[in-house]
């Protein structure tokens, strides 16, 4: 049995929606709870319902419900990141905002934490008002008091007897209608810094831009300046030729009894050609400027600058592939784990076992692999796991329809993203092609980021932050994407990261 044993399946279709076809429910991770309606306590006593002060905030402007994994765009509005995704899937003459119809070149889609913590307290309130209804009671369950109190230590809706209790006592404490003002103004700070930031960089790549293209502009006019010096002295040259060729024609055109005068007109002639020879010989003729051997030099210091600056952009942009995905928290599926692979009881590492617990599982195939729980339909996510330098590994992404394979027992084509170490060799393996990868210190942690919307799955040396390979165009079709993990051989583990 070896790991990396599957055969290159056809190449499947990619097929492309069309403006009117399904999309997938805009979420993140499945499972994941959306925000309930906001609700407050009512009654003699109860304190201003901070609901009204929401929704303006808390609405997407796009699909009017509460927002699912908010993003701010160029102009500062934030919209959820599927919504605005879906917008602009097909925007071919930049990206409008469908807010206030301000329009980019490109995409940018910065995630908006604050606001998304904003709607988490929400939805905790929510949550402590649907179970305040469902046991018939109103306000503090303990008290039967208003939730008039933010408690920022807590994260939680207090009464003003809790805020007094020793539980309490020591927090920090902010009215309901403060707290929720407070988590507007640090959206908002944090809405500008992240405009002024992608601003300033935009400023200065644009800076760049103009002194490279002025560099080349500067170039273009040696050429025609040397090119036109270069003509004009040509057309000088071929004038004065012109006047030397007409003296000899009208020598040559001299009637014949001058040349037989004292029996020396032949001498007459020759010795006025011989004066004309004399005068071009003697006339200095000044040679073009050869103009490649200095363009040649000029294009290739260019060259070397635009080289420079393309991989100052690539490591830029690897950076940010490392740095801007949320962590996700994920834990191994033991009903999907490969029968020589034990997990542990926390759901956090996997290990290879050689002695074969279940010889007739034929429906988990020869590649001994567990999933996640996790599935992930949208946005932009990361894990990190540690392994072992013994054995082989391979992590990556695997198709929802895939888990479901291996609960049903059906066979059929796997589609997976993956990246893995066998037998002293790095590997990349997907649905349509294997192939190997530059040898590289074996890493002692693995980043896997996952890019949903555009299809991009990277592997990182989390430890160096350096880029180890990515998929740029997987296809995912709108389906549930999970984690996937391989071991295989004697000491072959695998640990999820914190």
């Amino acid at each position: 049995m070896h790991p990396f044993g599957l055969g290159p399946p056809p190449p499947l279709p990619h097929p492309e929606l069309s403006p009117g076809s399904a999309h997938p429910k805009p979420s993140g991770l499945v499972g994941r709870e959306t925000p309930f309606p906001l609700s407050a306590p009512r009654g003699p006593m109860a304190a201003p319902n901070p609901t009204p002060l929401l929704p303006s905030e808390a609405s997407c402007p796009i699909c009017l419900e509460y927002f699912r994994d908010p993003v701010s765009i160029h102009c500062g509005h934030s919209f959820c990141r599927q919504c605005i995704t879906r917008c602009w899937e097909w925007s071919t003459g930049g990206f409008c905002c469908p807010q206030c119809k301000e329009t980019a070149e490109e995409r940018v889609l910065c995630p908006n934490r604050d606001l998304a913590r904003v709607l988490e307290v929400a939805r905790r309130l929510s949550l402590q008002a649907a179970h305040r209804d469902a046991a018939g009671q109103e306000g503090c369950e303990k008290h039967r008091e208003p939730l008039s109190m933010y408690c920022k230590d807590d994260e939680a809706f207090i009464c003003v007897v809790c805020r007094e209790s020793r539980l309490h006592r020591a927090h920090a404490m902010l009215p309901v209608q403060d707290a929720v003002q407070e988590f507007k103004e640090k959206t908002s700070a944090e809405r500008q810094k992240i405009l002024g930031g992608f601003e300033g960089l935009r400023l200065f790549l644009e800076e760049q831009e103009h002194h490279l293209l002025a560099q080349l502009e500067n170039m273009e006019r040696d050429v025609e300046k040397t090119q036109e010096e270069n003509v004009t002295i040509l057309t000088e040259e071929i004038s004065h030729l012109d006047t030397i060729i007409q003296e000899a024609e009208e020598k040559c055109q001299q009637p014949a009894s001058k040349f037989l005068q004292a029996g020396d007109g032949g001498r007459t002639l020759g010795n006025s050609f011989l004066s004309s020879s004399s005068r071009l010989g003697k006339e200095n003729f000044q040679q073009p400027a050869l103009l490649l051997p200095d363009l040649e030099r000029n294009l290739s210091h260019f060259r070397e600058k635009n080289s420079a600056c393309e991989e100052i952009l690539k490591n830029f942009r690897e950076i940010l592939m490392f740095e801007l995905p949320e962590k996700m928290s994920v834990s191994l599926d033991p009903s999907t784990a490969h029968p020589q692979l034990t997990v542990s009881e926390d759901g956090r590492s996997v290990r290879w076992e050689d002695a074969q617990r279940d010889a007739a599982s034929e429906e988990f195939g020869t590649d001994p692999f567990v999933l996640s729980h996790e599935g992930i339909t949208s946005g932009r996510c990361c894990w990190e796991v540690e392994v072992t330098p013994k054995g082989s590994w391979a992590v990556g992404v695997a198709k929802e329809s895939l888990k479901r394979r291996e609960e049903s027992g059906v066979s059929s084509e796997i589609e997976l993203w993956s990246m893995g170490f066998c037998e002293g060799q790095f590997w990349a393996l997907s649905s349509f092609e294997r192939m190997t990868l530059p040898q590289i210190q074996v890493p002692g942690r693995v980043r896997v980021t996952l890019d949903y919307e555009r299809g991009q799955v990277a592997f990182f040396d989390a430890d160096k932050r350096a880029l180890i390979f990515i998929f740029p165009s997987a296809s995912f079709k709108g389906e549930s994407i999970h984690p996937w993990f391989l071991v295989w051989g004697e000491g072959s583990q695998i640990t999820l990261c914190p």
